[in-house]
């Protein structure tokens, strides 16, 4: 079954059957710009669901194979979260069709990513509670084989630690690329979010959301930690204000602060040189040359 505006009426009949929705159909749409997964809304007389469905390529580019099975790491990750207060700053998790590789998820309504930080909108007010609650996620400990998630993690390795570097940077940043790379593919106890940027947090009506943990793992928190940090570089923060950010997390969690830097730097480095780009403001050649430099600094100094 095809997640598609085309199949909005069997897929509403699902819908009901697996409990999910009732009522008649109004309106079915793409709900977001994904980049991983197919998404739609589903909007009753009644009620309104939002509906992933995993495929065997990137969504966003279909000519990029990607890990079908996606989806079942991703019920686990709701799963695990299942009662703890971090449920609150998702969209609830209503159910999982792994025949369909499909996961029925809360519609929150009205909604726009965060990468409206890169330009327009200040990331400030919200970073304590993006940090807060990346604190809370690494206090779990997990040990369930999903989370080893080898295969999308092995498709995220290949564009954040090899690709980029093929065609830029020096040897000795491929090389500490490549040092980090084996550090985010070893295995650990702590659950990551596995893609903690501006585009998996939504802005709504009842404040900051955090979604798509598909990329969930069990390894080292640092990876999260520097991912967050790479993305306050792009929002405009500086070297100061990145490590003062990080100084809030590090005062109840002890991590590794130039692991962390180290792997904020490799993130840079990729959404500039990689696929995955940003909508970053355009003809800003002199900021891009601060971020790479910055970048550059913080992998050959871990």
């Amino acid at each position: 079954m095809e997640l598609s505006i085309a199949n909005a009426a069997k897929i509403l009949e699902f819908s009901i059957d697996r409990g999910w929705l009732q009522g008649d159909l109004r309106l079915a749409e793409v709900a977001g710009e994904g980049n991983m997964n197919r998404t739609l809304r589903i909007v009753t007389d009644a009620d309104s669901i939002v509906l992933k469905q995993s495929v065997p390529f990137v969504a966003k580019y279909p000519d990029i194979p990607a890990p079908i099975d996606r989806d079942h790491v991703e019920a686990a990750f709701y799963h695990a979260l299942e009662g703890l207060p971090l449920t609150t700053k998702m969209p609830k998790f209503l159910g999982h069709a792994p025949e369909h590789h499909l996961l029925a998820l809360e519609d929150l309504g009205p909604a726009s990513d965060c990468t409206d930080a890169y330009s327009t909108m200040a990331i400030d007010p919200d970073i304590p509670q993006l940090l807060s609650w990346l604190h809370d996620l690494h206090q779990l400990q997990v040990e369930s084989s999903l989370f080893t998630n080898r295969d999308m993690r092995t498709l995220n390795h290949a564009h954040i630690f090899e690709i980029p570097f093929e065609d830029h940077g020096s040897n000795r940043v491929a090389q500490r690329a490549k040092d980090l790379g084996a550090i985010y593919l070893s295995d650990g106890v702590t659950l990551l979010h596995g893609d903690y940027y501006p585009g998996s947090w939504l802005r709504t009506t009842q404040g900051i959301r955090v979604i798509d943990p598909e990329f969930a793992f069990a390894g080292a928190a640092e990876f999260d930690l520097g991912v967050f940090a790479a993305h306050l570089a792009f929002a405009g923060k500086d070297d100061a204000a990145i490590r003062n950010a990080l100084g809030h997390y590090q005062s109840t969690q002890p991590f590794d602060l130039r692991l962390a830097l180290g792997f904020a730097g490799i993130e840079v480095l990729r959404r500039l040189w990689g696929v995955a780009k940003l909508p970053l403001p355009e003809n800003r050649p002199d900021q891009v040359t601060t971020w790479i430099e910055w970048a550059t600094a913080m992998v050959l100094d871990t």
